[in-house]
């Protein structure tokens, strides 16, 4: 039994932007006829709904002293009722997206879904983070002349600094300069207004998950990866509603561009590419790693994807890229007004204690056992050695990676870098995981690999709930394995992701089982 498809539109629709426009209204109407989709929608509704609470709420707000709104924030029934709500929503939006995983017995997924699951939560106040609040009061910081390299948001004084969580009001942005002139623009778009400001830095955020749902299944299926599986994964992937969309984080403009870059890269010439790689870079600094990706994508496409690139083309071309890339990273420095200040405020992120991140985790541990038995005398002396460690093991492994896979594999590679550049550092936020999961969903087509996605999405989108509701890390990471362990005795997780609905591989080229070099058009 075949799948109905969505109805081909090409030929009824005009080109340009109005067609573009057009299709897009299509997709949604197709999308929305669906009830998985509605029941998806109603789950995002219910996180719209849950994110007037006090778990994603700085103290600080224009709700709290609001009628109805407020009881969220104010009273105790109204505080259950709130993160109940949110709860409920992750729980249903999880249930949906699982629903619609590609299957033979089920319709196309389109951008549509993606549309309607992120609409409310545009609606919404920044989810599960602050980090958009702080993003508002840098942007107010530049607007002032004052540099958010060397000062925090604590100098302004007002309500631009009452709305940062407190952890971050006195230190520097270590954001690159691109990303914080985007913040003063937004501010000043706004009128300097705070509570707006930090709602409508979703903006970027939003292009960057709209040239996301674009270009990934393009450059899937160009590279001989299936199209609608990465849709699904990677695109409508909860993980990338609540935190790139809901949570306004600028890691979501940061891959958008990146990936849209690779696609140049694929599609068209390598210099255009080295410059939008260099912009998601000047968003933040992880984009860089996709360099020796877009030489490598670069010279597949020279070599008309018959055969792998010799390691001597790829590394002509990348003294290009690398040459591009870095003149454009130092000229939007420049243009920017902001220079590379950056660099003197990349620990600050390393402040916070994170238990996501394995080495943080393992050495907390052996830092209370040994403080235990006497044989150091303070708890915080193995943690800032076991990061370093893990720092250069990181690099170490990376440079690995690079040596063994070279052209081979360029984007699954890069999947791989961005991943254990996370998991080998000090501090691991699930949005992190997004710089290569978001790859790795793509690339890897083996069932135990599929299930990995699968899993770290739900245990990922619990925990990050259950953080922000408690905003406590160890706890969340506590009640998350307790809900995850349920799961599994009651014989759950065997329905979990069936590996049948994800062998299709539809948009493969022909002939490929899921592989780079396939060029699929």
């Amino acid at each position: 039994m075949t799948s109905p498809s969505a109805p081909d539109r090409a030929h009824r629709v005009p080109t340009g932007w109005g067609g573009r426009v057009r299709r897009e209204l299509a997709d949604i109407g197709y999308a929305w006829s669906d009830g998985v989709t509605r029941w998806g929608t109603l789950g995002s509704v219910l996180i719209m709904i849950g994110a007037y609470g006090p778990s994603t709420m700085p103290n600080a707000n224009i709700w709290r002293d609001l009628p109805v709104i407020g009881l969220a924030q104010t009273t105790l029934p109204g505080r259950i009722l709130a993160t109940g709500c949110m709860l409920i929503g992750v729980l249903i939006l999880l249930d949906a997206w699982l629903r619609l995983r590609p299957a033979s017995y089920h319709r196309l997924v389109t951008r549509g879904t993606v549309w309607l699951w992120s609409l409310p939560l545009l609606l919404a106040p920044p989810l599960l983070s602050f980090d958009a609040f702080s993003y508002a009061a840098q942007g107010e910081l530049v607007a002032r002349g004052l540099d958010p390299y060397e000062v925090g948001p604590g100098v302004l004084g007002d309500a631009f600094t009452s709305q940062v969580d407190q952890m971050w009001r006195d230190t520097p942005a270590p954001y690159g300069p691109l990303s914080l002139q985007l913040q003063h623009l937004i501010v000043v778009l706004t009128g300097h207004q705070p509570y707006l400001s930090a709602l409508l830095v979703r903006i970027p955020a939003f292009v960057g998950v709209l040239l996301l749902a674009i270009y990934l299944p393009r450059l899937a299926r160009r590279i001989g990866y299936d199209r609608e599986t990465t849709i699904w994964l990677a695109v409508l992937n909860p993980l990338v509603l609540l935190h790139l969309v809901g949570g306004a984080h600028n890691d979501a403009l940061m891959i958008g561009l990146m990936v849209w870059g690779l696609w140049v890269a694929a599609k068209i010439h390598w210099a255009p590419a080295a410059v939008i790689v260099a912009a998601a870079a000047s968003i933040k600094q992880p984009a860089a790693a996709a360099v020796l990706a877009v030489a490598a994508l670069h010279a597949w496409r020279v070599g008309l994807w018959r055969e792998r690139p010799s390691n001597a083309a790829v590394a002509r071309y990348a003294v290009g890229v690398v040459g591009v890339f870095s003149a454009t990273f130092a000229a939007i420095g420049v243009a920017t007004g902001l220079g590379f200040g950056w660099i003197t405020a990349l620990g600050v992120p390393n402040a916070v204690r994170s238990f996501l991140s394995p080495v943080t985790t393992l050495a907390s541990g052996l830092d209370w056992v040994l403080v235990r038995l006497g044989i150091v005398p303070d708890a915080d002396i193995v943690v800032p050695i076991a990061q370093r460690v893990g720092q250069v093991s990181g690099l170490l492994i990376v440079t690995w990676l690079v040596l063994r896979f070279k052209a081979k594999h360029p984007v699954r590679t890069l999947g791989w870098l961005l991943l254990v550049f996370v998991f080998t550092g000090p501090v691991v936020h699930p949005w992190y995981i997004l710089w290569g999961g978001l790859f790795f969903a793509m690339t890897e087509s083996g069932p135990l690999a599929r299930r990995i996605v699968v899993w770290a999405t739900c245990g990922l989108a619990m925990y990050s709930v259950v953080d922000a509701s408690w905003r406590s890390s160890a706890i969340a990471v506590g009640v998350t394995a307790a809900i995850a362990l349920v799961w599994i005795t009651t014989g759950h997780d065997r329905d979990l992701i069936r590996d049948r609905d994800l062998a299709r591989g539809r948009d493969s080229a022909a002939g490929t089982t899921g592989g780079e070099p396939a060029d699929a058009g």
